[in-house]
C-alpha cells in the first residue's frame, strides 16, 4: 500500500508542464515587481504569503487564482488585464457556448456601461422613466434582432391602481 498522494518508484511523475498562459502571466508578474524595485519578500509579506510562494508564483510552478491576481493588481498598481497583455494565443480556442442561433444583448459591452450607468441613478422616478423609455424603445420596430421586452411573458405586477379625485367613481 502506498501513502496517500504519493507516486510509487515504478509510477510514471503524472505532473504536468505548465500552460503557456500561467508562463506568461507569471513573467509579467515578475517583471512588474522588478520594475518596481520590491523585493519578493516585500511582496511577500504584503500579500501575506511566503517569498517561497512568490518565488513560485513567478516561475509559473504554482497557478496564481483568480482573487490571488486580482490582490497582486491591486497591490502592484495595475489593471487586472497587465498580466495578458501581448500574450500570443496560439493554444486551440474553447468550443463557443451553444446559444440556439440568438446573441446574447447581455453580453455585450455596450449592455454593461448601460447597466452601470442604470445602476449609477440615485433617483427612482428617473430609473423608472428610464425603463419606460427603453421599453417603449425596444417594441418599435428597428431592425434588431433581439426578442422583444422579457416582461410580457410575466405575470402582471400585484400593485393595485387607485384612482383618487374626480371621476373616480366613472371608472
Amino acid at each position: 500500500m502506498r501513502a496517500r498522494g504519493k507516486n510509487s518508484p515504478n509510477e510514471p511523475q503524472s505532473r504536468k508542464a505548465p500552460h503557456p498562459v500561467d508562463i506568461h502571466v507569471a513573467s509579467r508578474l515578475r517583471e512588474r515587481r522588478v520594475v518596481l524595485g520590491i523585493s519578493q519578500q516585500k511582496l511577500a509579506a504584503t500579500l501575506g504569503l511566503s517569498f517561497q510562494q512568490v518565488y513560485k508564483y513567478e516561475r509559473g510552478a504554482n497557478r496564481i487564482s483568480a482573487g490571488r491576481l486580482y490582490d497582486l493588481a491591486k497591490v502592484l498598481g495595475v489593471p487586472l488585464t497587465f498580466f495578458f497583455e501581448d500574450i500570443a494565443d496560439t493554444s486551440t480556442p474553447a468550443a463557443p457556448l451553444a446559444n440556439d442561433g440568438h446573441n446574447d444583448p447581455l453580453g455585450r459591452r455596450e449592455a454593461a456601461e448601460f447597466f452601470a450607468a442604470y445602476r449609477a441613478l440615485s433617483d427612482p422616478v428617473v430609473r423608472r422613466r428610464l425603463r419606460q423609455l427603453v421599453k417603449a424603445l425596444s417594441e418599435a420596430p428597428n431592425g434588431s434582432t433581439a426578442t422583444a421586452a422579457r416582461s410580457q411573458g410575466r405575470r402582471p405586477s400585484r400593485r393595485v391602481r387607485t384612482y383618487r379625485g374626480r371621476g373616480a367613481a366613472e371608472r
